[in-house]
């Protein structure tokens, strides 16, 4: 018996999180793909070739990013519905709307060196009262260990393992946890910070914890 596309959906989010993704990465775009379904009073025995073409149309002032990431939600449910049985239509990958990839700045050591000697200068701000001390370990966190920006503001303290040595990053691009190793010095020198803030941040559920006890934003790193 056919289930519902609510159900097919909900099978597919068991499934990528128990191979390690987040169901946030679909959930959402998933979910305005089965209420577009049920508006043109279609179910899952109607995933056809027009059907998704006429959900693939780019929407009014719709970014190319935007789009991508939609069609690729539904792609992936009909890559699954596919390889389970279920007659469909799969979006073919050379459909998705090229993304033009930004070309990367790398620093020379010379300008890295330099940040981090402006970090240490930092003061306290009224506004971050505690930027003088968080700022300078979380950029050489992320530098030295190789983390995404968000990788490290999101960072919490039960995922640094003092004994081990290691990192869990929760949080990663492709939605998947990884370890990643910490040399002694940067070791080290979470653990002094750990303890200048021991008596600042009380109970605090992340490593580098705003005033309110949430990570710090994107703007404020980028500051």
């Amino acid at each position: 018996m056919m289930k519902t596309l609510n159900e097919y959906i909900e099978d597919m989010l068991l499934y990528k999180e128990s191979i390690g993704y987040s169901r946030e990465s679909y959930e959402n775009r998933l979910g305005r793909f089965c209420k577009y379904m049920e508006s043109k009073q279609l179910n899952a025995s109607n995933l056809n070739e027009d059907v998704i073409l006429s959900w693939c149309s780019r929407w009014e002032s719709e970014s190319p990013s935007g789009a991508r990431r939609r069609i690729q939600a539904v792609r992936e449910l009909l890559k699954y519905l596919n390889a389970i049985g279920v007659d469909c239509y799969v979006i073919p990958s050379s459909f998705l709307p090229r993304q033009k990839t930004p070309k990367p700045y790398i620093f020379t050591d010379t300008e890295m060196l330099s940040i981090f000697k402006e970090c240490d200068k930092l003061p306290s701000n009224q506004k971050s009262p505690y930027r003088h001390l968080i700022l300078p370990v979380l950029l050489r966190l992320i530098f030295f260990c190789g983390l995404r920006p968000n990788e490290g503001r999101e960072l919490q303290s039960q995922d640094i393992d003092f004994n081990k040595g290691v990192l869990l990053i929760r949080k990663s691009k492709s939605h998947k946890e990884r370890y990643v190793p910490l040399s002694n010095d940067i070791l080290r020198m979470c653990a002094d910070y750990r303890k200048t803030v021991s008596g600042i941040f009380a109970d605090h559920t992340y490593f580098f914890p705003s005033e309110s006890g949430i990570p710090f934003t994107r703007q404020w790193l980028s500051m």
